[in-house]
């Protein structure tokens, strides 16, 4: 029958390879509370089945895992706990990132600054390599296609999502029509913060979707707005 030491070590075992195929499956994140708990907690029980046949070299490994265990859960607890947005940031954040965890969110603000936007600040030129990624908190823009203004943007917006990320050519140029706060973030600063911290791609792709989309909604209902008063117009005698 099965000793108490013997099931310790089964359950240390147990835990060292899930928590293990877990992280290899994206399930947990190598710098998360969950992974340095179960770390800890399989460490420590293969260390109380050595006492039943000590090994020295097995306990040294079992002792020093468990120390950097520790350390890590300390570390984690710290940069979470140490971190502070402005309201500016938070805003950003609630109403584009949501999901985003706390230390991620604080490298993607890190990856830019805020700026006050005079009339007539280009944040794109049509044809231009986008580098730069903005987002307006307060104040508006132009979008001038072939030099004919054909819509407006306002508080919330992202410009440049479409092709930031890859420096591809502005669809538009895009102009500060009245004084504006806004944050940007250069596109070389964005491409290496996705290639350090690979979980952020998937929050910026879903933000910048959700705000592509919006715009067309927008866009949609001016291009009805305009045919409805079109056919409105009565016809000439």
């Amino acid at each position: 029958m099965l000793d108490y030491y013997q099931v310790a070590g089964y359950g240390g075992v147990f835990f060292y390879l899930g928590s293990y195929g877990l992280l290899q499956f994206g399930v947990l994140k190598g710098n998360s509370y969950t992974y340095a708990a179960l770390n800890l907690l399989a460490a420590g029980l293969v260390l109380v089945s050595l006492f039943r046949n000590w090994n020295l070299f097995s306990a040294i490994i079992q002792i020093s895992w468990i120390t950097l265990s520790v350390v890590g859960i300390a570390r984690v607890w710290v940069l979470t706990n140490m971190l502070r947005f402005s309201d500016e940031e938070k805003a950003l954040l609630a109403s584009h990132f949501p999901a985003l965890r706390p230390m991620e969110a604080r490298k993607l603000m890190d990856a830019g600054a805020w700026h006050h936007g005079d009339i007539g600040d280009e944040l794109t030129r049509q044809g231009a390599p986008v580098d730069a990624l903005a987002y307006l908190a307060t104040g508006g823009a132009d979008i001038d296609v072939g030099g004919q203004i054909i819509a407006q943007v306002g508080p919330g917006q992202f410009i440049g999502e479409m092709a930031c990320m890859n420096s591809g050519p502005a669809s538009a140029s895009v102009r500060l029509n009245q004084p504006t706060r806004y944050f940007s973030a250069s596109s070389d600063a964005l491409r290496r913060l996705v290639r350090r911290n690979p979980d952020i791609a998937p929050h910026l792709d879903l933000a910048f979707s959700g705000n592509i989309r919006s715009k067309l909604m927008a866009t949609n209902t001016v291009l009805e707005k305009a045919m409805k008063a079109r056919d409105t117009v009565p016809a000439p005698d």
